[in-house]
């Protein structure tokens, strides 16, 4: 049984995204049902200021934060002010990924809500590094992608790329959490095959061999999906056959064929590899993506211990 949600997370930045990941934020409320505690944080590098300036004004700094907090205070307040949790609003000043990682551990955070604007910019590159290092279930939140959730007409369709392995029931599970509140959600499942290198020598075409994967791939679902309480949510079942041997863009192409509103993927440990399916395709996916919001599944406690992350940094 998937961890329910408690405590959330949203890493906000002063700027237009905060709309975006709040919204989720309200969303995630809505849909978890478990939530008990949101806390928004903001990071500021620096100030800016000379140190002389700062001798010369010494409230300066604080007077600075108390005005973040107050605009962070009045952004919580309008999204989520009328719902029954906890909040906090925290403003830190020094690395971002170190303090938020920190925080997590401290905070006992089940759910870490980034936004993601351009891939190279400073928040794209933190957010790959949150990918790779997040300890726990991370939604990383495209600027401009909440309009599919704020319009209560569309159907929601959530992707869940699968291979059948613990990871990819986890997201499973965790999409089906999700889902359940939603009259308008469905889900649907991807699995992308490949027809095996040598496979003339069984004595079949490659079309004839590619039908044999996807009869192996529908028969492993069955016994994959058998095992989740699905809660009567309808889960499509797809299955993609990968000719170019790059799985990120099957999924990124079958995620825009069927409008989803989100994906949703299971990740393994930090002592495993830092993706799911291929090596890296989980973090590709992260990198390249600024259009669907992810949600990165992991397994709480499954980590490695969160202050001996931060030494390594």
């Amino acid at each position: 049984m998937i961890e329910p949600i408690k405590n959330i997370l949203i890493c906000l930045d002063h700027t237009q995204t905060d709309h975006d990941l709040m919204t989720f934020g309200r969303f995630i409320i809505n849909s978890a049902n478990t939530v008990e505690k949101v806390t928004v944080i903001n990071i500021l590098k620096s100030l800016n200021v000379p140190s002389e300036v700062l001798k010369e004004f010494p409230d300066l700094k604080k007077n600075a934060i108390k005005e973040r907090i107050n605009d962070l205070s009045t952004i919580l307040e309008e999204h989520i002010g009328d719902k029954e949790v906890q909040k906090e609003v925290m403003v830190k000043i020094g690395s971002a990924l170190k303090i938020i990682l920190k925080v997590i551990e401290e905070k006992s955070i089940d759910l870490v809500l980034v936004g993601k604007k351009n891939p190279q910019e400073a928040d794209g590159i933190l957010t790959q590094r949150m990918g790779r290092r997040c300890p726990v279930t991370l939604l990383i939140v495209p600027s401009g992608s909440t309009v599919k959730i704020e319009d209560n007409e569309t159907k929601h369709k959530v992707l869940v790329p699968v291979d059948f392995s613990e990871y990819s029931f986890l997201a499973i599970e965790r999409a089906v959490e999700v889902a359940k509140n939603y009259d308008n959600t469905e889900i649907f499942a991807q699995h992308v095959y490949h027809v095996p290198v040598g496979y003339h020598y069984a004595g079949k075409s490659k079309k004839e061999f590619a039908e044999i994967m996807k009869l192996n791939a529908q028969k492993r679902f069955r016994k994959f999906i058998a095992k989740c309480d699905c809660q009567n949510i309808k889960i499509n079942e797809e299955y993609t056959l990968d000719d170019n041997e790059n799985i990120v863009e099957d999924i990124h192409n079958y995620a825009k064929k069927i409008n989803a509103t989100g994906i949703v993927f299971g990740s393994k440990g930090m002592t495993a590899t830092s993706s799911f399916f291929l090596g890296s395709t989980a973090e590709k996916l992260i990198k390249i993506d600024t259009e669907f919001p992810l949600m990165v599944v992991r397994r709480a406690g499954e980590y490695k211990g969160i202050m001996h992350l931060i030494q390594k940094l």
